[in-house]
């Protein structure tokens, strides 16, 4: 049997503890070269993400910012149209009559609307009804402020039924007296209303109007331009032995659609 000696054994124990601590700084040095790139790459795709994220936030407020810009140049656009360019500038050319320019166009431009009012089916319904056409005299209201091609290009006509003291009046309102695109203004609406009241209460009291007291208008439904509308007396009060108080409604021209509603007070001889 061989017998080791003591300084063999404690030259054995040096050897094998050396290799052990280079094998233990090989295997930490290993670890190092080897871990270190994966620490690297996370690192690379952190800040990569970061940089993806910061790209997709300015696309979002690139995209936001256009977006306003294209809100802003068409908002600007339309209020451009709208204030320098009437419903007869855009629509005429597409769809509604052209407006005249001369004589000979006015006449056949009233003529033409003077035929549409005398084929409306509502005219033959009134006289059916036992309605009288009336043919008043020149009306200065209308004279005066409206009565232009484009606007109230041919005399209103008016209808009258004794036996029920109601009357009914038919206007044309052109295109020139819209106040957004496609709608007539409020303002006259107004004076429509205030003309047809005035003339009701000459027919069924047979004496003109002095003064206008009140007038009440609700807006009911958008009126919209080159159509005919019919308007009609729908009560008559009297408050005092020279004032009187006539409530009236616009419609459309089939006499379908309340468009307009007004009450007005007046004072007579």
């Amino acid at each position: 049997m061989l017998s080791l000696r003591p300084s063999y054994l404690k030259h054995i124990f040096k050897s094998t503890n050396r290799f052990s601590l280079k094998y233990r700084k090989f295997s930490t040095v290993n670890n190092i070269l080897f871990q270190k790139p994966i620490t690297y790459d996370n690192k690379y795709n952190s800040v990569e993400n970061r940089f993806s994220i910061n790209e997709k936030q300015k696309n979002k407020s690139n995209q936001k910012l256009f977006k306003i810009l294209i809100f802003g140049v068409s908002f600007g656009l339309g209020w451009f149209v709208t204030q320098h360019m009437t419903f007869m500038d855009i629509m005429a050319s597409i769809k509604y009559d052209d407006l005249p320019e001369n004589s000979q166009q006015v006449l056949d431009y009233e003529n033409s609307l003077t035929n549409r009012l005398n084929n409306l089916s509502i005219s033959s319904q009134l006289e059916n009804a036992g309605y009288a056409k009336i043919y008043n005299k020149a009306n200065t209201l209308i004279d005066k402020t409206l009565k232009t091609p484009g606007g109230v290009a041919i005399d209103p006509q008016f209808y009258y039924n004794p036996a029920i003291l109601q009357t009914v009046g038919i206007y044309h309102l052109g295109m020139k007296l819209t106040g957004y695109p496609f709608i007539i203004h409020g303002g006259v609406l107004a004076t429509i209303m205030e003309d047809f009241m005035r003339n009701s209460i000459k027919l069924i009291k047979d004496c003109d109007v002095e003064e206008t007291n009140k007038l009440n208008i609700s807006y009911k439904f958008p009126t919209f331009a080159n159509q005919f509308v019919v308007i009609r007396s729908v009560s008559l009060q009297q408050l005092t032995p020279h004032k009187w108080k006539l409530e009236a409604e616009i419609m459309n021209e089939n006499g379908k659609r309340t468009l307009v509603k007004g009450t007005g007070v007046f004072t007579l001889p």
